[in-house]
């Protein structure tokens, strides 16, 4: 007799198997996705983590930098005093160097002069407080500059000039009373620009010139396995962790960090392959761990339910067959819990008998 319920067990049995495979994907994506996650959260961290360290290293220079503009106004309300000494400054417009008195009959001139001169110290020990600051310049709007140092170097007085044309042409300091960063100054140098204001008129600005590779240089050793570049307000490209960078960012994820001291921008660049391949040796562990497990359930389920239920019903086939031959008594041995029924097919044989 065809025993229907075995046709069932198998069917089950792959059914389970679909649903066990379906069940672990389904598990192990999650886990996959999940991974993938934490790993941007990861680097959004450690991009954050990088900025606030490089915006520790600006800190002090824009803090020396307003301490020196506020010196400056400070010095600026001193009385002139009378003085044989004199300085030497650079002509913007003829480009070439003279020496000024500090005292003569314009007195907006001599305060201006002056107040240079009190503050020669911040022009003297600026690279000494901050080893990323490489020179402190004074742009008068007269149209003069000045260095601090007794003499002007022809490399030094042709990258300023240049520097100022540049500036002139394109208006970028124009009327700004606040800060005004440049992302190229002189080669491999950065500025900051800090203007000198006194009664609602600007006298000129404070320039320091700042190298930006003692600054990078550790963050970019301490993370050499991450691609960071540094960016201007506009998107430009400042300064790069490696030698070659990427032409294209389509192949990597990026992520953009504005620094909380100047209006640049820290990127972090990590390329999409590394990003998901990350994830997929934890996708196949996962997926074996969940398979392996539903497996065994899947497993010790059949188990049972061929021993509890297959079991008997197949000696429930055999019995049926055996009272079905005119045997009386049908199988011996009966499952546990199935007594009654066999019981109740056997009186129901029994009953049959005398109406035959």
């Amino acid at each position: 007799m065809h025993n229907p319920s075995y046709t069932e067990y198998r069917r089950t049995g792959l059914l389970g198997l679909i649903l066990v495979v379906l069940l672990s994907t389904f598990a192990a994506t999650l886990h996959y996705l999940r991974s993938v996650d934490d790993k941007v959260l990861q680097t959004r961290a450690r991009l954050t983590a990088v900025s606030s360290q490089l915006d520790s290293q600006f800190a002090p220079v824009l803090a020396y930098s307003t301490a020196v503009v506020n010196a400056a106004q400070l010095k600026l309300a001193l009385p002139a005093t009378e003085t044989g000494d004199s300085i030497l400054l650079l002509d913007l417009d003829t480009e070439q160097t003279q020496q000024l008195p500090l005292s003569s009959d314009d007195s907006a001139l001599t305060a201006e002069l002056q107040m240079l001169m009190h503050l020669q110290p911040y022009f003297d020990m600026a690279s000494d407080a901050l080893p990323s600051v490489v020179g402190v310049y004074y742009l008068s709007e007269r149209g003069v500059a000045y260095n601090g140092q007794l003499k002007w170097s022809d490399y030094m007085a042709d990258h300023l000039l240049q520097w100022h044309k540049r500036a002139v042409n394109s208006k970028e300091n124009g009327y700004d009373r606040g800060m005004v960063f440049y992302a190229e100054f002189m080669p491999q140098q950065a500025a900051v620009l800090l203007p000198l204001y006194t009664d609602e008129r600007r006298l000129g600005s404070f320039l320091f010139a700042l190298s930006l590779e003692p600054m990078l240089a550790p963050m970019y050793k301490q993370h050499s396995d991450i691609d960071f570049m540094l960016l201007d307000q506009a998107g430009n490209l400042i300064s790069h962790s490696t030698a070659q960078p990427p032409q294209t960012t389509t192949e990597h994820m990026l992520q953009i960090q504005r620094l909380n001291t100047m209006p640049w921008s820290l990127a972090l660049l990590e390329p999409k392959t590394s990003l998901f391949a990350a994830g997929v040796k934890d996708f196949l562990w996962h997926w074996c761990s969940y398979a392996a497990l539903l497996g065994m359930l899947l497993l010790a389920l059949q188990y049972r339910f061929r021993r509890r239920t297959l079991s008997a019903v197949h000696r429930l086939t055999v019995h049926l067959e055996r009272l079905a031959n005119g045997q009386s008594h049908g199988v011996r041995h009966v499952p546990n819990g199935w007594q009654d029924i066999f019981d109740h097919i056997c009186q129901l044989q029994q009953k049959d008998k005398p109406s035959e």
